[in-house]
């Protein structure tokens, strides 16, 4: 027996080069967003960009979970393509795994150059 799809792609070309459809858009996202989410508690409570990119995929997962369209999430959203949201969100999730890695939250192992940050050279 099919499984039923919550928000069907009505879309049968995304109209990108190399970009293609999506069948079950909702399916997809609703996972990413739910593991980014759990992926995310690897990282300092006190880590901005945690803090802010928690914010952000509750924010869009409530916004998901909302829509009674594809058309209506990716107008909510300011998005033109559901695809383009899905790949924005894996490669976010990607960066969530590589994080730990490089720890960018822990001090600087010696004092930065005191020019720096001045811009424009």
């Amino acid at each position: 027996m099919a499984k039923a799809v919550r928000l069907a792609n009505p879309r049968m070309i995304t109209g990108i080069v190399g970009r293609l459809i999506v069948k079950d858009p909702y399916y997809s996202l609703h996972k990413l967003y739910n593991t980014t989410l759990t992926e995310l508690q690897t990282l300092p409570d006190t880590y901005p960009y945690r803090i802010e990119t928690e914010r952000l995929t509750k924010e869009r997962l409530a916004l998901l979970e909302k829509a009674k369209s594809v058309v209506e999430f990716e107008d909510a959203l300011n998005a033109r393509c559901i695809e383009n949201v899905i790949k924005e969100a894996k490669d976010e999730l990607l960066l969530i795994r590589k994080l730990p890695g490089w720890a960018p939250w822990e001090p600087l192992v010696g004092e930065a150059p005191a020019e720096q940050w001045k811009w424009p050279l």
